[in-house]
């Protein structure tokens, strides 16, 4: 900086240079303790991100012309000693840089988290966009306001890593349309301002928080659209495209392995089951050793959930509940629209005609003391159960109640190892992490 110098000494009682300067290495900066060129007694204490680019600076009377920095854990303290062993001590709170706002387009952007988009207005008072977007600039972390596509009064915020991968999301309600963001050094707060001048607050440590679990864009496969996802485990991903047509995930990439069927369930083990309702509800099993679907099963499902190879319940036309013996389909119970079972075999349905209505097989029948509201339920074991409402919210299931969780999607699937991956409404892929 301006009006500074390098000034490091071999000690506390000698001017003499020495050959290498003390410096500190904390959370991806480099500080330099710097002397001033009119010699004054102070220093200044000055942080440069990993671009060499200068961060933030701190001027520190008491001490001038360093020729070491201690560093104390107990404490959590840091001093820099100079001439006269004069010192100057900081807390490593005060070692932080501030966080940077900059104006950049509003596209492109990274990866938008599903249900949320990018608007940035002019003013607290216009719905006229404006030709730059706030974001903010922090320890190597771009961190983006978005609005929700459903205009909730709430923005997503967001936080990306210098390669652009999500780290990052938080809901905060009580704002949207954001046109402004500040920094308050004292209080160490952040406040995106937005629609009517609504404002939402964060402190500097709410932004440090341990990443929490967010979806993160996953590659489609290449040439086809996915309108269904169905995960048996981490390693056990498949997807079915809209002309019917089964993937195989990789753990890279999508390979294309056969087709055609109408709706697939990925079991505990990795057996994959189909159903093909237009070919007479055929019910068909994956033969990965012949890449190819076996159809020796009993027909009659519209739909099958599978626990392993072994297990698996299916629904006919007319909403009744049959489970697999082995040798054929046992009608159980009636009457649902959608059903599916986890690894432990717990099994939920739901039935949209009926209010809604979310249910849960106690061994013999249906029970419906789950709250309503969804049209989708996808079961991975009893304490992994994810559900989608009619306007692709997502919700988990707490143990006693449904809780929203950040994003929007037209189909989900989760699996006993706690995976879950989902679709949006344009086939992209997402996965829970």
């Amino acid at each position: 900086p301006a009006g500074t110098k390098v000034t490091c000494t071999q000690g506390p009682g000698t001017g003499a240079a020495s050959a290498t300067c003390p410096v500190l290495k904390y959370d991806g900066y480099t500080y330099w303790a710097l002397s001033y060129g009119d010699n004054r007694i102070g220093m200044v204490i000055a942080a440069y991100d990993a671009a060499g680019a200068l961060a933030a600076q701190w001027e520190k009377p008491g001490a001038r012309y360093v020729y070491g920095i201690t560093v104390n854990p107990a404490n959590k303290t840091v001093t820099f000693a100079g001439q006269t062993d004069a010192k100057i001590t900081m807390t490593w709170d005060e070692l932080v840089p501030p966080p940077v706002v900059v104006q950049v387009p509003p596209a492109p952007t990274p990866a938008i988290p599903p249900g949320m988009k990018v608007t940035c207005t002019q003013g607290p008072g216009t719905g006229a966009a404006a030709a730059t977007c706030p974001v903010i600039k922090w320890k190597g972390y771009t961190i983006w306001a978005y609005s929700y596509t459903d205009n909730r009064v709430s923005m997503g915020i967001v936080a990306y890593d210098s390669l652009g991968r999500m780290v990052a999301q938080w809901e905060k309600p009580g704002a949207r349309y954001v046109y402004g963001i500040t920094v308050n050094t004292s209080d160490k707060t952040v406040t995106f301002a937005g629609q009517t001048d609504a404002k939402i607050t964060m402190k500097w440590s709410d932004l440090l928080a341990a990443p929490a679990p967010q979806w993160v864009l996953q590659p489609g496969p290449q040439g086809a659209t996915l309108k269904q996802i169905s995960v048996g485990s981490a390693n056990a991903v498949w997807g079915l495209d809209t002309a019917g047509f089964n993937w195989k995930w990789t753990g890279a990439a999508w390979q294309k392995m056969g087709g055609t069927v109408t709706n697939i369930s990925t079991a505990s083990d990795g057996t994959l089951w189909a159903t093909n309702p237009p070919d007479s509800l055929r019910v068909l099993k994956w033969d990965a050793t012949g890449n190819k679907w076996t159809w020796n099963l009993p027909t009659g499902m519209k739909q099958v959930t599978a626990i392993n190879a072994n297990t698996a319940w299916g629904l006919d036309n007319g909403g009744s509940l049959f489970r697999w013996t082995g040798s054929a389909w046992e009608k159980k119970g009636c009457c649902v629209s959608q059903l599916s079972v986890g690894a432990d075999g717990e099994l939920w349905a739901t039935n949209p005609p009926d209010a809604n209505r979310v249910l849960r097989w106690d061994g013999t029948k249906w029970t419906w003391n789950i709250p309503a509201g969804m049209t989708f339920v996808s079961v991975g074991n009893a304490k992994n159960i994810w559900a989608l409402d009619g306007s692709d919210q997502v919700y988990q299931w707490s143990g006693t109640a449904w809780q929203k969780v950040p994003g929007a999607l037209r189909n989900i699937s989760a699996a006993g190892d706690g995976s879950v991956w989902g679709l949006n409404a344009q086939g992209l892929v997402y996965k829970w992490q």
